[in-house]
């Protein structure tokens, strides 16, 4: 049937899904990080995710589906793939500034593209080329906005490489999720799955941060709000985005999911005016205007052939 399959809308369907949790994301966690450290929030979340999304799959496929398959080792590699995803990404935030972050999460389109031509030798779909330019130059905008707002540049402090390896292997986390599980495995079990194995990864990681002395003592009683905030991190932004996400990347490629990455701040902006009260600036509106230009160009021409 082509790129006009329900499959394709499906795809569609998935990474919109997954970017607008994802755009939640951003000022729930930023409510998170006034009483929670980031090593400590990561294998809080996905421990709560794991129970949302193993009741998911107790429901909708039965109990036998819980267990690992019987390459387990390579899920517990892309475990490993997400647990390192999630504290390269907070050392970014660590040690860049959060300007900085999104100008260099702005050229995802490009790194996932050639990571994705290294490993599985993915040709660029239908459209990539002035799609990615899109995206990137919105993106570009609203950065230049927010630096201006901020009396600001594009201020490098070595945190950068951090994120850059964080977008790697969650590139290499979404490619292989979807060749490394038996062909009739769900995205819901997969993603189950990985999030099980993440969570010792993501336990480790937070020791050894905490017996560094990078963290201190987590705050077990940081008050109603923050329990819920983070229960709804995991559940929606963390488990049912995850399945999007994968549900999008085994429709339409990891390419595609590449420019939807960048309708992230979009969608963050807009969730922070409807039910935040904040206020966008000029740039972002109109960034996050050209980088759904971008996306929807794409998505255009793929239909179109």
């Amino acid at each position: 049937m082509g790129e006009r399959s329900p499959g394709a809308l499906q795809g569609m369907a998935g990474y919109l899904l997954a970017s607008v949790f994802w755009g939640w994301n951003i000022p729930l966690t930023s409510g998170l990080l006034t009483r929670l450290d980031p090593f400590w929030i990561a294998p809080c979340r996905y421990v709560l995710a794991a129970v949302v999304l193993g009741a998911w799959v107790v429901v909708s496929e039965g109990w036998s589906r819980l267990a690992t398959p019987g390459d387990w080792w390579r899920v517990a590699l892309l475990g490993l793939c997400v647990g390192c995803f999630l504290v390269l990404f907070n050392l970014g935030l660590l040690y860049s500034h959060p300007i900085t972050v999104a100008a260099v999460i702005a050229g995802s389109p490009v790194y996932v593209a050639g990571i994705a031509r290294v490993m599985i030798g993915a040709r660029l779909q239908k459209g990539f080329l002035p799609a990615c330019a899109l995206t990137v130059v919105g993106a570009g905008i609203a950065i230049y906005g927010r630096a201006r707002a901020n009396g600001g540049g594009l201020d490098l402090r070595g945190g950068e490489v951090f994120t850059l390896a964080s977008i790697f292997f969650w590139t290499v986390y979404s490619i292989l999720a979807q060749r490394w599980f038996p062909s009739g495995a769900s995205q819901l079990r997969r993603t189950y799955l990985t999030t099980i194995w993440a969570i010792p990864w993501l336990a480790g990681f937070w020791g050894i941060a905490r017996v560094s002395g990078l963290v201190g003592a987590p705050d077990l009683d940081p008050g109603f709000a923050i329990w819920r905030d983070l229960a709804i991190t995991a559940a929606f932004c963390t488990g049912v985005a995850t399945v999007a996400w994968n549900t999008g990347v085994a429709k339409l490629g990891i390419a595609a999911g590449a420019m939807w990455q960048n309708m992230v701040p979009v969608f963050a902006v807009i969730i922070s005016l409807l039910f935040y009260g904040v206020v966008p600036l000029a740039e972002q509106m109109v960034g996050g205007a050209v980088v759904l230009v971008g996306v929807g160009y794409m998505q255009f021409r793929r239909y179109r052939g």
